[in-house]
């Protein structure tokens, strides 16, 4: 395959001033082919210049680059509480965004960073798109009236451009572009508790259902599977018997009983083919065969 590769840099001398949360926002834009599906297989950035502050903050700044194939668009969820650092961009795992990485900078020395993927993965991304751009998205999460200059980032994306049919290229460019519609505040979590991881799994006589095995007593000790004697010889099983014991496994109590009846659910898990706990059919249909002989399906 003929991969392609784009450089691309963001530098900003400066001074630039946060707004009133304490942010700046910087954003570029880089052209790819028209009506290809783009295969994003790696990423890379490199800070170039260490940031300056120029005031003295109480808390120093983060940055935060996203590469998406819209503009990020923040949100109103926090990045740290404390400080309060609000307005971060979509989770990094967010359909909308292909590559993340913050920056810890610290004065006069290279900044310390976390990426997503992180740097095995990335190296062997398969992420594809079909829009014909991708944006380079930059937040400096600081202090409000606090200035800060000597930006400059560099970033490399090797791509695998195919031709694709313009319907499914158009379908690709309306669900990313709905993609891009982010919420504002997300909360897919679910809070739950000790007692209720363990009662909704083991064990299941808490919550009613088939019991996963049969009661502890003098009269069910010997006939745990089928009704056998370790002191006596092995008994033959009609086909009554069978299909009761099959039925046993099968029965469902009421969620406060004891650990259930005589049979274990496993019991039909290991049961020979064509064993049921009833009659499938009383009376089949009787097979009607053609001259030829063949079996005719009515």
């Amino acid at each position: 395959m003929a991969l392609s590769i784009i450089k691309e840099t963001i530098e900003l001398e400066g001074p630039l001033s946060t707004d009133a949360s304490g942010n700046i926002y910087l954003t570029k834009r880089v052209n790819l082919k028209e009506g290809y599906r783009h295969n994003l297989l790696q990423v890379d950035c490199f800070e170039d210049s260490t940031l300056t502050i120029y005031s003295e903050p109480a808390n120093p700044p983060v940055v935060e680059v996203a590469i998406t194939p819209y503009p990020a668009i923040p949100t109103d969820m926090t990045l740290t509480a404390i400080p309060s650092r609000r307005n971060r961009y979509a989770a990094a795992g967010d359909d909308s965004i292909f590559y993340k990485e913050l920056f810890y900078p610290n004065r006069n020395s290279v900044s310390s960073s976390s990426q997503f993927p992180s740097p095995e993965i990335a190296s062997q991304n398969k992420s594809f798109f079909y829009s014909d751009h991708l944006y380079i998205n930059i937040c400096i999460h600081g202090e409000t009236n606090t200035t800060y200059g000597d930006i400059a980032y560099s970033f490399m994306f090797v791509l695998d451009n195919k031709s694709t049919s313009t319907l499914e290229h158009s379908l690709g460019v309306l669900a990313e572009s709905h993609n891009a519609m982010c919420a504002l505040l997300m909360s897919n979590g679910r809070m739950t508790s000790v007692a209720t991881l363990r009662g909704n799994v083991f064990p299941m006589w808490r919550y009613g259902g088939i019991r996963p095995e049969t009661m502890i007593t003098p009269l069910a000790a010997n006939s745990f599977f089928f009704p056998l004697s370790n002191r006596d010889s092995e008994q033959m099983q009609d086909t009554l018997a069978v299909r009761n014991a099959v039925s046993d496994a099968r029965q469902m109590n009421t969620f406060d009983g004891a650990l259930g009846p005589r049979r274990p659910d496993w019991l039909r898990e290991f049961l020979n083919g064509g064993l049921e706990s009833g009659p499938i059919r009383p009376n089949p249909i009787p097979l009607r065969k053609a001259d030829n002989g063949n079996t005719r399906m009515f």
